[in-house]
């Protein structure tokens, strides 16, 4: 969750100047360049020596975050155009330089200014008030996902990784499956579907038309006794998608179902200011 710790601090003795690399930066970039510094060596945090830690990312729009008493940091972020997916923030008032701001901050949080959580990282002034803001955008399912050929595979092989193992889907013991195969048919219904939520932007297994699972099977042509219908919205893997089913009652049921034989599945991507993968998977026992 993010946080924002506002720290009452007296200063004592100050570290010495910054090197003279970083004494010609602006005092918010300097910081900014302390914890960097700082990040890429070995150090002591809260009584322990911690590894060295990749650099965090410099971006101009974390350092436009002032923040105040009350301020909600994720939604500070998402008005300046970041889309994070997860994010901190540090605050320390009264001292007069980046070197020791940074010095304070470090003693106090330096378990925050380690995290590998983070890629990216912004630093504000104002007067002798410092924020250090941390964060990870959301990955962008249009960079991350696999090709949908890959996808459907990858799809296909957890889901008889998971029937393979008996489990308890929501207080209903499911013994372990046979493997299911996969059908072309029930794939394109699959997609059909995901095309259409994430075109038009819901999330329901009935489309806007009322049709549902059954109906986009037999318009692909496939002759079925049973058929059900997994959808998920937002995993950015195969094994993602798969997993949200698993920990899903009535999804987990559908994919430990012994009943089904067959399965297609398909994810497509609804572009917008928030781009998220829409994910269907189809079950089926044909005739």
């Amino acid at each position: 969750m993010p946080k924002l710790l506002l720290p009452a601090i007296t200063l004592s003795v100050l570290a010495a100047l910054p090197a003279a690399a970083l004494a010609q930066r602006a005092p918010a970039a300097e910081l900014v360049a302390l914890v960097n510094s700082w990040r890429a060596a070995p150090a002591s945090c809260q009584g322990r020596m911690r590894p060295a830690v990749p650099a965090l990312a410099a971006k101009p729009v974390l350092s436009r975050i002032a923040l105040r008493q009350g301020t909600i940091l994720l939604a500070a972020l998402d008005a300046a155009g970041y889309d994070a997916e997860v994010a901190d923030a540090v605050q320390v008032g009264g001292p007069a330089d980046a070197r020791a701001a940074f010095e304070v901050l470090r003693e106090t949080y330096c378990t925050t200014l380690s995290s590998t959580r983070y890629a990216d990282i912004g630093a504000h002034q104002a007067g002798n008030e410092w924020t250090v803001v941390l964060a990870r955008p959301t990955p962008n399912p249009m960079v991350v996902l696999p090709s949908l050929a890959q996808a459907e595979q990858e799809v296909l092989a957890a889901t008889n990784e998971a029937r393979a193992e008996a489990r308890d889907c929501g207080g209903v013991w499911m013994a372990a499956a046979p493997p299911v195969s996969w059908n072309a048919q029930l794939a394109a219904a699959a997609l059909v579907h995901s095309k259409d939520m994430a075109q038009k932007g819901y999330f329901a297994h009935a489309d806007q038309q009322g049709k549902d699972v059954s109906h986009r099977a037999d318009e692909q042509g496939y002759a079925w006794r049973s058929i059900a219908e997994n959808i998920a919205r937002g995993q950015n893997s195969a094994r993602e998608a798969v997993a949200s089913w698993i920990d899903s009652p009535g999804h987990c049921r559908a994919l430990m179902s012994p009943r089904f034989s067959e399965m297609g599945a398909a994810y497509s991507v609804r572009t917008s200011k928030r781009p998220s993968a829409y994910w269907t998977q189809v079950f089926a026992l044909p005739r």
